[in-house]
């Protein structure tokens, strides 16, 4: 596995817009959750079945790790969090087809997300403080932590992305490893265990940790 990103053609023939692998199967996620969407929510009914069934449940489940951190802002971050949740657990899924790498190996997609949560993270501070107040928070209790503390938030999107990109590399490394020791023999199982059971955790850590960067930014 080459946790690089691997260039697969080029936008309009242009050497500097570079299609990937990883931007590829990125686009095919998306797809599938829009389609999905879609689908689910096409004829909404009183009492749910088949694939609302299935979206109400993914729904109620998401809301009930935003509200008990955010007391009356569940509904209004749901869009965000749940994307993320979603997207990236399937992202991490899509690893266990044949001849498929997770879009979530490559450090492009994982910073991306960091980044996207670090902005978000900021502007709910900003929000609910002011920007004035928000900048003074960083120099609680005591002014000498200001500079600290300014170090510590530009490093959470690094070891939040980092989190997540580390661990789908590291368990592809490990399944590509022991495909060439012991072929079709213990690669199949590991394979579940790191694409179906590990990459549902990491989706799960991920988004728990965006909602606890919002929380607190907002505390």
């Amino acid at each position: 596995m080459d946790p690089g990103p691997q260039v697969v053609t080029h936008l309009f023939g242009h050497e500097a817009l570079p299609i990937t692998h990883t931007l590829v199967w990125s686009w095919a996620v998306c797809i599938v959750l829009i389609v999905g969407a879609r689908m689910a929510t096409r004829e909404m009914k009183m009492v749910p079945s088949g694939l609302q069934n299935l979206g109400e449940a993914i729904v109620e489940l998401i809301l009930g790790q935003i509200e008990p951190m955010m007391p009356g802002h569940g509904r209004r971050m749901l869009p965000l969090i749940g994307t993320i949740f979603i997207y990236i657990g399937l992202s991490n899924l899509v690893g266990f087809l044949p001849a498929v790498d997770n879009p979530t190996a490559d450090l492009n997609t994982t910073l991306s997300l960091g980044l996207l949560v670090f902005v978000i993270s900021h502007y709910e501070g900003m929000k609910v403080k002011g920007p004035l107040g928000y900048i003074k928070s960083f120099a609680h209790p005591t002014i000498i932590l200001f500079p600290l503390n300014v170090v510590s938030e530009l490093a959470k999107p690094i070891s939040h992305s980092f989190r997540l990109f580390g661990n789908m590399v590291g368990g592809g490394i490990i399944v590509m490893l022991i495909y060439q020791a012991a072929p079709w023999v213990l690669p199949v199982p590991l394979h579940a265990w790191f694409d179906l059971f590990v990459g549902s955790v990491q989706a799960l850590i991920f988004g728990m940790i965006a909602i606890a960067y919002i929380a607190v930014a907002r505390a």
